[in-house]
């Protein structure tokens, strides 16, 4: 996995990742094999670019598992929310390397260059800027692209509440969450998110049972 000393950091950007994330929920149910992302991406399963954009969904908790890999409750809780900014704040906080890196802008106002991430970078995982270069322009370019996410808590806030008044439509059941403004197109994205779901306890099941779906059609 990318990392600089003990730091883990996500190699492949956040955007990239959640626009992946959403082929496989929309065209996979949420699931699929190490082999099947391997071809969504055009990549060859065996290859260290692939193993490295693998860790990148993990380290930015988007998927979990090993030979079949699924999309994790905050990957679905932001493709389906109305509005994703503060489930991107976590995963972004999430990752340690970028949690320390946000505190540390916070203390400067949010502002920073190129220059004082690197040496914060380095402060924060004992790297040397000779020896780490590289990877630490990398590392600026994956937080700064997501830097406006967690550079200010008072406007993430103001600009969910700004839309409270939107019906909503919320599903939830251990760590599976959908929240999301209510309307058709997301009712049938549930739907599907569902139905994926009680195919999995049905496998699961020792008894099987007869789908809403199915008795409507029997009885027409």
């Amino acid at each position: 996995m990318p990392k600089v000393n003990s730091y883990l950091y996500p190699e492949y950007s956040l955007q990239g990742s959640l626009d992946i994330i959403r082929d496989i929920y929309d065209n996979f149910a949420g699931e699929v094999s190490r082999a099947g992302l391997a071809s969504i991406m055009s990549m060859s399963e065996r290859g260290g670019a692939f193993t490295d954009r693998l860790a990148s969904f993990k380290i930015w908790n988007l998927l979990e598992g090993k030979s079949k890999l699924k999309i994790t409750s905050y990957g679905i809780n932001i493709i389906t929310s109305y509005s994703p900014d503060l489930v991107i704040k976590d995963i972004i906080l999430g990752v340690p390397l970028f949690n320390e890196i946000a505190t540390r802008v916070d203390r400067l106002g949010g502002h920073y260059t190129k220059e004082q991430i690197k040496i914060i970078i380095c402060d924060i995982t004992g790297a040397s800027i000779d020896d780490h270069d590289k990877k630490l322009n990398h590392i600026y370019t994956i937080f700064h692209q997501v830097s406006r996410y967690v550079s200010s808590k008072n406007n993430l806030e103001n600009s969910n509440h700004s839309k409270t008044d939107a019906k909503k439509l919320k599903i939830q059941f251990d760590d599976f969450i959908i929240e999301s403004e209510l309307n058709i197109s997301n009712i049938d994205t549930a739907l599907v998110s569902l139905w994926s779901k009680r195919s999995e306890l049905e496998i699961n099941s020792s008894k099987s049972q007869p789908s809403p779906l199915e008795i409507l059609i029997r009885n027409k």
